[in-house]
């Protein structure tokens, strides 16, 4: 029951914000706040259970051959942007990572090209400590699965920062690389350079 309505909420905002990320968390921090501490505290820990199941080869490579490179926790916020494009994106991602994105994401036609989305795991947090009136980070709940996240996580960089120093990603995941990487950068001179004339 948690899991289907955590689903049905992400779809729903996924659906309200027709791909505007502002109006994503708009709703959701709306709808959150109708739920009490503990659901949404549940809420929390069963998105540190999805970054655990996103922990594949396959996943960080597309996370860094799309977002051009490493960036710190840019493989979590990464994983957010996945989690809220909703329930199928989400699945289907896990089943062919890299041929799914490749195929499904376009980020020259989006309003934002480096494909992360920290603001969505922001909206669960902020709205936990707003309804709890404490921290998120005194849950020995989440605090248990979080660590068990940032140690799947330091185990994998491990066997991934290597093969991306080396230049092995671009050749084992060609088709990732020509749409991605090699285009990343002016992809975003270009988003930057519409975000300053429409200021």
């Amino acid at each position: 029951m948690l899991i289907d309505d955590f689903w049905a909420m992400v779809d729903e905002s996924h659906r309200q914000a027709a791909g505007n990320k502002e109006k994503q968390i708009e709703w959701l921090r709306q709808d959150l706040s109708e739920h009490t501490s503990d659901i949404i505290k549940r809420y929390c820990v069963y998105l540190m259970g999805l970054l655990k199941k996103a922990c594949t080869e396959e996943i960080w490579a597309a996370y860094y051959l799309m977002n051009g490179g490493y960036q710190e926790w840019g493989f979590e916020d990464f994983r957010y942007y996945i989690i809220a494009q909703g329930r199928d994106f989400w699945e289907a991602t896990l089943a062919d990572p890299v041929n799914f994105l490749h195929d499904n994401v376009n980020i020259e036609a989006g309003d934002n090209p480096d494909v992360t989305f920290y603001e969505f795991w922001d909206a669960f947090k902020s709205s936990y400590e707003a309804k709890s009136g404490a921290q998120l980070n005194n849950s020995i709940e989440w605090v248990r699965v979080y660590e068990d996240v940032q140690q799947s996580e330091l185990d994998l960089e491990k066997i991934m920062r290597p093969k991306a120093h080396d230049y092995q990603l671009r050749k084992q995941y060609p088709k990732l690389y020509d749409k991605f990487f090699q285009q990343y950068y002016y992809l975003l001179k270009k988003y930057q350079e519409k975000k300053n004339s429409q200021a």
